[in-house]
């Protein structure tokens, strides 16, 4: 017992940081600051200029596609891409279909909205997929009906030819 050391009243003195590392840490957060806020005011959104003025204006980011060959059993995913690049709002009045030119089976064509602002898009998607005795060459023509008053009633084609 003794060995033990008496307990000392002193407190100790807290340690007090030095004005480099204060420095450092209003740097940092200055660097934070400005780099989010360079961020956000880069997304706001850029205005819309209309390629076409006076109405709505459907575009199709290809109007004809060919698979070329395609087995049978092994879905395919078609996508188009549509744009109102006019004035005025686009509206798909009946949903697209697809029309057999030859061939069979066509797909119920799905697409993202029926309705595109001034500098909106949308996809227009379909699977593809044959079996035994629906092999050999397809031609569809989708129709996509509109209220653009140069393509009311605009059409796509999508050729492919399935082999076993």
């Amino acid at each position: 017992m003794a060995n033990k050391k008496p307990y000392s009243t002193k407190r100790q003195q807290p340690q007090k940081r030095s004005r480099k590392n204060s420095w450092v840490y209003v740097i940092a957060v200055l660097l934070v600051v400005t780099t989010t806020l360079t961020v956000v005011l880069q997304k706001k959104a850029q205005p819309y200029t209309p390629e076409f003025t006076g109405g709505p204006s459907l575009k199709v980011n290809k109007e004809s596609l060919d698979l070329g060959n395609q087995k049978n059993l092994v879905p395919v995913l078609v996508s188009f891409e549509l744009s109102n690049v006019g004035d005025q709002p686009l509206v798909f009045t009946k949903a697209p279909y697809i029309e057999v030119v030859k061939g069979c089976c066509p797909p119920t064509p799905e697409i993202g909205t029926m309705t595109l602002q001034p500098g909106q898009k949308t996809t227009l998607s379909f699977k593809l997929m044959m079996h035994e005795g629906m092999d050999g060459f397809h031609d569809f023509k989708v129709h996509i009906p509109n209220n653009d008053p140069a393509k009311k009633d605009q059409t796509l084609e999508v050729l492919s030819n399935w082999v076993p």
